[in-house]
């Protein structure tokens, strides 16, 4: 796998582990993924969070279980390996499904449902869920913020997460998806 994707996947996994790097990554762990989101954006009606959560373990179904250890737990190396062999064998079916994570996933983050993520709910999403600090945060606005409007449109997320999740250019904006993968 070329080195920028190796690169960002590990930094995901890290980030999806948080501060307990001991913590098991698992089905139960991107179910519970999406509620934790959720509280974050109290008021979230329940069809979004169930929208997030079965996309999350749709993803884990198709494309990490086959990776995970015998006790159902992903390790970083576990969860490269999958991604690369999605990309290779799965490849529609799994942009398709990263889409879909992506549009549930600011479905729940668009909190007044204006169809866009300003720079409050991006901040507030980012800044709760991930160690990003204050400028981290800012630069991954404007990163993902491709026509500087001043809102990430449905679009630009979609575009952030297929660059991320697949691309190799060190400069792309999607590179930014969960921070500076670096």
């Amino acid at each position: 796998m070329p080195d920028v994707l190796d690169r960002k996947l590990k930094r995901a996994f890290a980030l999806f582990q948080g501060e307990n790097k001991s913590a098991p990554v698992d089905r139960a762990y991107f179910a519970a993924l999406a509620h934790h989101q959720a509280a974050t954006f109290p008021g979230t009606p329940t069809a979004k969070i169930e929208d997030l959560e079965a996309s999350f373990t749709t993803f884990w179904d198709r494309y990490l279980v086959h990776r995970a250890a015998a006790d159902g737990t992903l390790t970083g190396e576990g969860f490269s390996a999958a991604i690369a062999s999605a990309l290779e064998t799965y490849r529609t079916a799994f942009l398709s499904d990263i889409g879909n994570v992506a549009q549930c996933w600011y479905a729940v983050a668009d909190s007044n449902d204006d169809h866009v993520i300003d720079r409050d709910e991006y901040t507030k999403l980012y800044g709760v869920l991930f160690p990003l600090t204050a400028d981290e945060l800012a630069t991954g606005f404007a990163k993902m913020d491709r026509d500087g409007n001043g809102v990430i449109s449905h679009d630009e997320v979609r575009a952030a997460s297929l660059e991320y999740w697949t691309s190799n250019d060190p400069e792309a904006p999607g590179n930014w998806l969960f921070g500076p993968f670096e």
